[in-house]
């Protein structure tokens, strides 16, 4: 078993190291599809878990508004995020996209950090 399978298994990501690569993207649901999206992140296909440089995902969304999702994973270094990004599989990944799917204008945003500390 993978390092990736174990700590899926048990819920508990891999530490990430200090100077990791960050990458967050927020985005609010604008139809009813905030049920779907978050069972779609559930039981998303994984595509990500094996690539090179590849440490965790975390999805959250805050209490106080449920439509809002916040996406963040962590990387060794911004090059492995960018293959990722730009990479055949990042496209397949994001099939299980409920169809109809609509998002607030103008309150979708990809910011990327370095990891300090945890």
């Amino acid at each position: 078993m993978s390092n990736t399978e174990t700590a899926s298994m048990q819920c508990v990501p891999p530490l990430a190291a200090a100077g990791t690569f960050v990458s967050l993207s927020k985005f609010v649901i604008a139809n009813d599809k905030t049920a779907e999206v978050k069972e779609a992140f559930r039981r998303r296909p994984h595509l990500v878990d094996e690539q090179p440089g590849f440490i965790r995902m975390e999805v959250f969304s805050p209490l106080d508004r449920p439509e809002e999702i916040w996406l963040v994973t962590y990387w060794t270094d911004a090059e492995s995020f960018n293959l990722w990004h730009h990479s055949h599989l990042y496209q397949q990944s994001h099939k299980g996209i409920p169809k109809g799917l609509k998002l607030v204008p103008g309150e979708t945003a990809i910011r990327h950090f370095e990891h300090i500390c945890s």
